[in-house]
């Protein structure tokens, strides 16, 4: 069954000026995925997990969860959801057993259950050692994983994670995104939204791109590269006093002394760094990334956002 289906979804926030934050988004999003909604500010990402979360009324087109109408039957839908919103910080009093514990029961789980859901909350995302701490006391991934357990300990069917990592650092996401895949493993379906390149291409099961509310590409993340004809990339650094070895790239990415050239296949790619390397280059030949794909489909438009 599907988790998530949108059929025509589109949400027009009026004032000044219309802004279609949504435009006949078309998805269907299978249970028991990590499924992540991926694109740069502003391209609809929160407005589509509100709509789906029934937050928020759409102007036109349906949206089901679990075949449940998310306007005409709204309060089924909330029975098996748990939302963590964008930029949710924790209370800093409460510890994170609190956290899991009263969700819980606020969630509605039979009271002789409450407890071994929060344990069991708080065991997935590695945080039962600091079940009795205040979340003032913890590190801001720490306190992710709290609010997180709290979604969790609901035991909702579907979470749905608006920019979960945002404003942590490498470690602390590398944490929550481990966490995160030790849900999904447990049978429960992810709905995550981001902007950073990394998270979506280590975590996601399948992954939508959005752009200024469209649906620019769907699919998993191997299928999503698929949809650049170039295949391999090879980062120079240093000075480059001619450009004889851009020649042969069909793309090239320069950001001060490095650069990013773009081939259709492993051989050209390697032949450029044999060449760059006896010019005293660095080099280094490796796939393209999940970000290469998202610029060569939107980067254009996300220039041009910059000039206006």
């Amino acid at each position: 069954m599907d988790a998530i289906r949108a059929v025509n979804l589109t949400k027009v926030y009026q004032g000044k000026a219309e802004v279609e934050a949504l435009k006949c988004i078309n998805l269907s999003i299978k249970s028991g995925q990590l499924y992540t909604l991926l694109g740069p500010n502003g391209a609809g990402k929160t407005t589509f997990l509100k709509i789906v979360s029934t937050q928020l009324l759409p102007t036109s087109g349906e949206a089901y969860l679990l075949g449940y109408d998310v306007v005409k039957q709204p309060e089924k839908v909330r029975r098996h959801i748990a939302v963590v919103p964008q930029d949710s910080i924790a209370y800093h009093n409460l510890t994170p057993w609190e956290y899991a514990y009263y969700f819980a029961k606020l969630y509605g789980v039979p009271s002789p259950k409450v407890k071994a859901h929060a344990e069991l909350a708080l065991k997935t995302v590695d945080i039962w050692h600091l079940k009795d701490r205040a979340c003032g006391s913890l590190s801001g991934g720490e306190q992710k994983r709290a609010i997180i357990a709290s979604a969790l300990s609901s035991n909702a069917s579907i979470l749905m994670l608006d920019e979960p990592t945002s404003g942590l650092d490498a470690i602390a996401r590398r944490h929550v995104w481990e966490s995160l895949t030790k849900i999904v493993k447990d049978g429960k379906t992810i709905i995550l939204t981001t902007h950073i390149m990394e998270e979506a291409e280590m975590v996601s099961d399948r992954l939508a791109i959005m752009n200024k509310g469209k649906l620019v590409a769907e699919g998993t993340r191997e299928e999503i590269k698929s949809l650049s004809k170039e295949k391999f990339r090879v980062v120079l650094e240093g000075k480059i006093e001619n450009n004889d070895l851009f020649k042969d790239g069909s793309r090239v990415a320069r950001f001060g002394n490095k650069s990013i050239l773009f081939f259709n296949s492993l051989n050209e790619s390697l032949k450029v760094v044999e060449r760059a390397l006896a010019k005293g280059l660095k080099a280094e030949a490796s796939p393209i990334t999940l970000e290469d794909v998202f610029v060569d489909l939107i980067g254009s438009d996300l220039v041009g956002n910059q000039n206006h």
